[in-house]
């Protein structure tokens, strides 16, 4: 079960249900943002990349 909604001009809600359990989950996003959202999820995915990387380079140290 998901259902998205708008909650106001400047998010959406879903709520989706795991389980026994619903999970309600309110995105907000900022009018004023300079990074594009294919640049938010590059960031991340790079910066999760190097955390990977770094730790298997500790298991080896």
């Amino acid at each position: 079960m998901e259902e998205l909604k708008n909650t106001d001009k400047k998010g959406i809600s879903t709520k989706r249900k795991i389980g026994k359990t619903t999970y309600e989950v309110v995105v907000h996003f900022n009018e004023n943002a300079t990074e594009t959202m294919q640049d938010k999820l590059t960031r991340i995915m790079l910066r999760e990349l190097r955390r990977k990387s770094d730790e298997k380079k500790d298991d080896f140290d």
